[in-house]
């Protein structure tokens, strides 16, 4: 995790600098580059064959430990991820996370007050690095195996198409956008087979045209009416 949020911060450096698409070209172009690094850097990363290992035990060593089972490690990521939820609620609304609503609404009146603007942005994807980088544990950790593929930017890709269809600019938006795609990703792969990934496609072109906000946006509105 100190490792993701370090890489973040190398990167937040030269990205930050950049907006709208050009930030996301950037963030991009950096992940292609570690990924040819963890897959040349064969002595250190497996390269190609990537890492096998064993899950660790839960508990305390030395005092209680116990193989994680499956059952044990689902409620362990559970507790992870709502630790994580209240602390990233807790973060939103302290004084640095209005700050960065602030940058998000309006950038050029934040930097007109005084707040330096780029510091805040450059925390910010360090915080977003670092929970990345807790995530990236728990999926090793259920795998029992790492390879280059993790850093592909296929999978980065998914985690944005997470936030666009549950709603950006939330914290519940990106778990209910994880769910729905990936459960309509597995249902159309048992129908579809090998050509799932096309009405995945129009789906979600779809929902980016009509449902901009999300589908945590459209149940806000609906239950407005």
């Amino acid at each position: 995790m100190v490792a993701a949020a370090a890489v973040s911060v190398f990167v937040a450096y030269f990205s930050t600098r950049l907006r709208d698409i050009y930030f996301a070209i950037t963030t991009l172009i950096f992940s292609q580059i570690f990924y040819v690094i963890i897959f040349t850097w064969t002595e250190v990363t497996g390269g190609e064959n990537g890492l096998t290992f064993k899950r660790p035990e839960f508990g305390i060593p030395g005092l209680w430990s116990t193989p994680f089972t499956t059952e044990t490690l689902h409620w362990f990521v559970l507790a992870i991820v709502t630790a994580s939820y209240l602390i990233l609620r807790r973060i939103t609304q302290s004084p640095f996370g209005m700050v960065l609503q602030s940058i998000r609404e309006n950038e050029p009146r934040t930097r007109a007050i005084g707040y330096p603007v780029e510091r805040y942005k450059i925390m910010a994807v360090m915080l977003s690095g670092l929970f990345a980088g807790l995530a990236g544990v728990l999926y090793a950790i259920q795998n029992r195996f790492v390879a280059p593929d993790f850093v592909f930017f296929l999978v980065s890709g998914e985690v944005v198409i997470f936030n666009l269809i549950g709603g950006i600019g939330t914290l519940v938006g990106p778990i209910v956008g994880a769910a729905s795609f990936l459960l309509l990703r597995e249902v159309l792969s048992r129908v579809l087979t090998e050509h799932y990934l096309i009405p995945v496609g129009i789906i979600f072109v779809a929902m980016v045209i009509f449902l901009p906000q999300g589908l945590l946006g459209f149940m806000r509105r609906w239950l407005n009416r």
